[in-house]
């Protein structure tokens, strides 16, 4: 089965939240187990608001398991990875490894082919070929996983149609396209604290999602662009946009 472990969620939610607009705390709840709670600002309501989950001790390392599932637990109820239940789990060759089995390395490829495959049917779009799959469990391979109902981030997800798209790191591999003609711009919303996501609509009533650095002011649903350049950049959650120059209309 695909999974994410606690780093992968803490990354995910400096990223798209920032770093000091998340929180998370945790409550001793009936014995061995705990309840945690990730609590994210929002600005326009003026208030941090959280959601929480728990998870009981485990049977290795009892309480930082404890924790740490609690924890990824909360972090679903947000949407973060949420999205990986829907994926089915791979069967794979192991081999044994002193006390251990684990997956062969060889078998590593299939398991990244059968993620990109799984992210392309689920959002209904390719993941960039420099996209890191989510940790592989080991020892051991597991049998396909039932598909629990669910649904992606509302800015904290996992990549979903109803993202913003993450907003992933960006790496070297990027190229600048200018793009002609003018743009309405149809929704802003924010994306942590020095960008944020526009929905842009062209004269053929296509939509196409950008990021713009925080602080014009001037840029709100029904403003008009002309004269945009975009850059196209990829990370660790895909392909995205980032507008490197426009003209506001008077």
């Amino acid at each position: 089965m695909f999974y994410v472990d606690s780093r992968a969620i803490q990354r995910r939610l400096d990223e798209v939240i920032g770093p000091f607009d998340w929180k998370n705390q945790y409550t001793q709840w009936q014995g061995a187990s705990q309840l945690c709670g990730i609590a994210i600002y929002n600005a326009e309501r003026n208030e941090w608001v959280g959601k929480f989950d728990g998870a009981e001790n485990t049977d290795i390392e009892a309480v930082k398991g404890g924790l740490s599932d609690a924890f990824k637990r909360a972090a679903c109820v947000w949407g973060v990875g949420r999205y990986l239940y829907e994926v089915d789990g791979v069967w794979v060759e192991v081999e044994k490894r002193g006390n251990s089995t684990v997956i062969k390395q060889s078998e590593y490829s299939k398991l990244e082919k059968a993620y990109n495959a799984a992210v392309s049917r689920i959002f209904g779009t390719a993941i960039a070929t420099t996209a890191e799959p989510p940790v592989k469990k080991e020892p051991t391979a597991s049998a396909p996983q039932t598909s629990r109902n669910v649904a992606p981030p509302a800015q904290v997800s996992a990549p979903s149609k109803v993202t913003p798209a993450p907003q992933p790191q960006p790496n070297n591999n990027q190229t600048q396209t200018p793009s002609s003609g003018d743009y309405t711009v149809k929704s802003v919303k924010s994306s942590g604290k020095s960008s944020s996501l526009l929905e842009l609509v062209d004269s053929a009533g296509e939509v196409i999602s950008a990021y713009v650095k925080s602080g014009d002011k001037a840029i709100v649903a029904g403003s008009r662009m002309s004269k945009v350049t975009m850059e196209q950049k990829s990370g660790n959650y895909g392909a995205y946009n980032v507008l490197s120059d426009y003209c506001l209309a008077a």
